[in-house]
């Protein structure tokens, strides 16, 4: 597909993957319980998909809307080897958001007698799941404290006719609720479903405390994004959101969420957890549903990507020679990193390593091999460990490291880091790695 102008809304991408055919509509009735899910599996990192009829409320259901990594170029006008290039350009660029003439989510406000189970088609996804869950809402929310915004996706669990179960991280969420409940307060959000790609992109970008995700937003689409206040909170939402859920999230009332299968392929456990309590659904007339098949290719990309970019400035920041970086999906979009890099120097490889071990998280395990390994191409790299690397001298190991709580093998969010340079060394014997080529391999033909 030829590049485009960054899309304006969820159905505005929806209409370019149709008309590049991309996407596959399903016209006959689908159950919600499991059957969307693998549905969406099966065509997932293949097609885009619209489900125009489930079991539930009347209001199809997009998914697999941005589960190959070159559509997320194709959304930024980009070709796919300038994906991260882009981000790179765009990440520090803040356009403030502006005011909306039009907010076609406030066709149909509910804020009475809610019971969000007759407005919207939940989907439950996995066996043990504890029932079913929203896996595209987006929160905004302001800090209490600063006014300033803050905008990130948090699994819903549906608990109750009004009532969500949470699982809120310990990032900048979990410290507007804190100070909410100093001031005696629960804090007000509002949840946007049915946003553009490059939307949810933004809301997993890693930014500073203090920092509004909309304004990075705007810098990735090269224009503000158009908000609206929502009609409860009045925060400003997305004004081309199909659908906007306010309520609030009490600093101490906890209930029973999960579990849910998450983005490593293992189940979540549940847990007492913070709870969102539905004031108003709006949404507008003929609005989409969206959804996201947990541990797919839509929910590993859109993490991987944004931290990917952010990942390569801070590591070409700290070790110049590094060319590229990625977060393969088989290591779940977060656990493994592979950079290439252009080694001049010994020791250059070990220092992009521990940079990459320290620059989020996440990352629990870090490849460097060189500048002529395709580092997209898990088989060229298992190659340049098994030929390049020796664990006596090549591998280390960072114990008692903060990681991931959805990590299994993590115990309460700690886990060990691991770095191995699988790279050649500088001065080997001429010759001794040089891999093998046939002349006009390229070209030949029978």
């Amino acid at each position: 597909m030829p590049t485009m102008n960054p899309p304006s809304s969820l159905r505005a991408w929806i209409e370019a993957l149709e008309a590049s055919g991309r996407l596959r509509r399903v016209g006959r009735e689908v159950r919600l319980v499991y059957e969307l899910a693998a549905i969406s599996k099966k065509y997932d990192g293949e097609s885009a998909l619209l489900f125009e009829s489930t079991d539930g409320p009347a209001m199809p259901i997009a998914a697999n809307v941005a589960c190959r990594r070159e559509w997320y170029a194709d959304s930024l006008g980009v070709p796919p080897g300038e994906l991260l290039a882009a981000l790179q350009d765009r990440q520090d660029i803040r356009i403030s958001p502006a005011a909306a003439l039009d907010a076609p989510f406030l066709e149909n406000v509910v804020s009475k007698n809610i019971d969000v189970r007759k407005i919207l088609p939940l989907p439950t996804y996995h066996e043990l799941d504890g029932g079913a869950y929203i896996s595209a809402g987006v929160f905004f929310v302001q800090d209490p404290d600063t006014g300033t915004g803050n905008v990130s996706i948090h699994r819903m669990h549906c608990l109750e006719s009004d009532l969500f179960g949470l699982l809120v991280l310990p990032r900048h969420l979990k410290g507007m609720i804190r100070r909410a409940g100093a001031r005696g307060e629960p804090l007000k959000a509002a949840v946007a479903i049915g946003l553009d790609p490059l939307l949810l992109l933004a809301s997993q970008l890693v930014l500073s405390p203090g920092e509004d995700e909309l304004c990075a937003a705007g810098g990735l689409l090269g224009r503000a994004v158009e908000v609206a206040p929502a009609p409860w909170s009045g925060i400003p939402v997305p004004a081309g959101a199909e659908i906007i859920i306010e309520g609030e999230i009490p600093p101490d009332e906890n209930r029973r969420e999960g579990p849910f299968g998450e983005f490593p392929r293992y189940y979540s456990p549940a847990a007492e957890r913070e709870i969102f309590q539905v004031r108003s659904v709006a949404h507008r007339s003929g609005a989409v549903f969206h959804s996201i098949l947990p541990a797919g290719f839509d929910h590993l990309l859109m993490g991987a990507i944004p931290r990917e970019a952010g990942l390569l400035r801070d590591l070409q920041r700290a070790v110049p020679s590094v060319r590229d970086a990625v977060l393969p999906l088989s290591g779940a979009g977060r656990y493994h990193c592979v950079i290439q890099l252009q080694k001049q120097n010994e020791g250059e490889a070990k220092s992009a390593l521990m940079a990459a071990l320290a620059a989020h998280y996440d990352v629990k395990h870090a490849i460097a091999v060189d500048h002529d390994i395709d580092i997209h191409d898990p088989a060229q790299v298992d190659w340049a460990l098994a030929t390049r690397f020796q664990a006596d001298k090549d591998l280390f190991v960072v114990p008692g490291a903060w990681g991931s709580r959805l990590d299994p093998s993590a115990e309460d969010g700690v886990t060990a880091k691991m770095g191995m340079d699988a790279t050649v060394p500088v001065g080997a014997l001429e010759g001794k790695f040089r891999s093998l080529r046939i002349p006009g391999e390229d070209e030949a033909e029978i």
